[in-house]
């Protein structure tokens, strides 16, 4: 098998790469990989991009689109079409969810929004599989796609991320947030919470992590009386990510308030959970399969609700809110066992796919 996977923005990020590795071992497949163009001009960007399509899809039998590319969707459905392929398109990151309900960049309504609505819909319907990362997600996607088969591909956790020795919670609290301070992650709520939780117990919040909000949230940070207890610290490759989560006695998930933040299940929950880590994060029925393998390991906040998180930090380290009988031992392999079920559903829907064709 050839695959060409296009559009990929970062050929190390988990999520492409985990996909890639599955198409290699599962299949044999020699995955050609085209990187998004980075030239300057947006019309030298889409001829270039158009370019490295047609020519990185000559011979294949399955085209991914990545996960931060589906406005391509269209260019790909061609490219399928004319060199005889399959067409995967990764829906892992939607348009207008992303702009218009967790950034608040585009206005709702506007004409931007309904173009955005439209390159989602027709994401999903031109692929002859499209592919989500939870069972809310999925549903959403097939109320867009029609007939098109939705796939759900969890997360997962990478291979380095492994049980750990455990942590002596008795002195100071050692929290950890890591990202890019997006609104899917809801950092404010976080720093609201710390604020809360300072004047019962001794807490450390480690933030790596950059972008453009970062400077913000450290100003949040000042204003709050907070600056003894946050260290600030700029990103990290994601394989040194083991070290900080080793440091740490919390990991934290998502906090933010928009419907994408109340139904994903974020990387650093995975890898939290599956280094032996105890995560705290908001609820969400994403959430489900996670909690009954994960146990007391896994800890979930009411959504948007700061009081919550901090009750959560307060609470961390008493007999009942340690792993009990329900999380014996390492819990990876049994996350792992929830990841090799959507692969599995994926392969029957390319063998499915590809029989049709």
């Amino acid at each position: 098998m050839k695959v060409l996977y296009y559009g990929v923005h970062d050929d190390a990020y988990p999520r492409n790469s985990r996909i890639r590795g599955h198409l290699a071992e599962r299949y044999g497949a020699r995955v050609v990989v085209v990187a998004r163009s980075r030239r300057r001009g947006r019309l030298v960007r889409a001829l270039d991009d158009a370019r490295g399509l047609w020519r990185g899809s000559r011979d294949v039998d399955v085209i991914v689109v990545s996960e931060m590319r589906s406005s391509h969707a269209p260019w790909a459905w061609l490219a399928s079409r004319l060199r005889g392929a399959l067409l995967v398109v990764d829906c892992f990151i939607g348009l207008h969810e992303t702009a218009v309900l967790d950034w608040g960049s585009v206005r709702p309504g506007s004409l931007r929004a309904l173009r955005l609505r439209l390159l989602d819909r027709l994401a999903v319907r031109l692929a002859d599989v499209a592919l989500s990362d939870t069972e809310p997600r999925a549903e959403s996607l097939r109320r867009l796609g029609g007939s098109t088969p939705v796939v759900v591909l969890p997360v997962g956790a990478p291979a380095w991320a492994r049980d750990l020795p455990p942590t002596d919670p008795g002195g100071t609290l050692r929290v950890l947030y890591y990202g890019n301070y997006i609104p899917l992650h809801g950092t404010e709520t976080v720093i609201e919470a710390l604020e809360m939780t300072v004047p019962h117990r001794s807490v450390e919040l480690t933030l790596i992590g950059g972008g453009p909000r970062r400077d913000g949230i450290r100003r949040l940070v000042d204003r709050s009386g907070l600056s003894a207890s946050c260290r600030f610290v700029d990103p990290v490759p994601e394989s040194d990510l083991r070290a900080a989560i080793a440091e740490s006695d919390v990991v934290l998930g998502v906090f933010g308030d928009s419907a994408k933040a109340r139904s994903v299940v974020a990387n650093k929950v995975w890898q939290g959970l599956a280094c032996g880590r105890t995560v705290i994060t908001q609820r969400s029925t994403a959430l489900d399969e996670l909690q009954v393998v994960a146990g007391a390991r896994l800890v979930q906040t009411e959504p948007g609700d700061a009081s919550s998180v901090a009750a959560a930090l307060v609470a961390f380290g008493r007999s009942d809110h340690r792993p009990t009988a329900r999380t014996p031992g390492p819990v990876a392999p049994a996350l792992e066992a929830l990841v090799a079920r959507g692969y599995a559903s994926l392969d029957a829907h390319l063998g499915a796919a590809g029989d049709r064709r």
